[in-house]
This record gives C-alpha cells, sequence and structure tokens, in this order.
C-alpha cells in the first residue's frame, strides 16, 4: 500500500494493489484510524490496479467511508477501471457522474 501524508491540505493517499492486497487492507485501517486521530479532512484511495474488487476490498472501503463520514472526514475512491465503476457505484463508493 502505498501512503502519502500530505500535511499541507489535510490529504491522506492510499492505494490498493492486487498483489498485496491483504496487507493493504489492514493498511486502509490503520490509515483511517491515525485519520480520525489526526482530524485530516480527506481520504483518498486509489484502486486503478484492482482488476476486480473483492468483496473483502469493498467491504473495507465501505468501513472506511462509514467511519470518515461518522467523523466528517471526506471519502473518495479514485482510479476505478471501467469495468468495476459500476460495482462501485451501486455500492456507493463513486458518485454518479464520476468518471
Amino acid at each position: 500500500m502505498t501512503t502519502i501524508d500530505d500535511c499541507t491540505s489535510g490529504v491522506r493517499s492510499t492505494a490498493l494493489r492486487e498483489e498485496s492486497l491483504a496487507h493493504d487492507l489492514l493498511s486502509l485501517r490503520s490509515t483511517v484510524a491515525e485519520v480520525l486521530l489526526s482530524h485530516a479532512q480527506s481520504v483518498v484511495v486509489d484502486v486503478s490496479s484492482l482488476h476486480r474488487p473483492p468483496s473483502s476490498a469493498v467491504a473495507a472501503l465501505l468501513w472506511a467511508k462509514r467511519s470518515c463520514a461518522r467523523a466528517g472526514v471526506d471519502f473518495q475512491v479514485h482510479g476505478a477501471r471501467p469495468a468495476n465503476r459500476a460495482v462501485l457505484r451501486r455500492c456507493g463508493l463513486l458518485a454518479t457522474g464520476a468518471p
């Protein structure tokens, strides 16, 4: 998982990758916990390396989104492949007009 902490803008970015997904999902939970404690303004998760997100990844993303929403932290998923956009939209992880 790649984690980029932009202290100046309050954005925390992470990426999920197929080859390290189990570790990345644990790191996602840790990252969200850190963001909630530090009162960052936004969490961005890049899913461009996932060919087809497994249910465990979707569940972790939904947990992260709900946790951020409760704390007033913006949560976004970026880089969804065209084949995955419909699934992520139905789950509420992508905005309706998001590319």
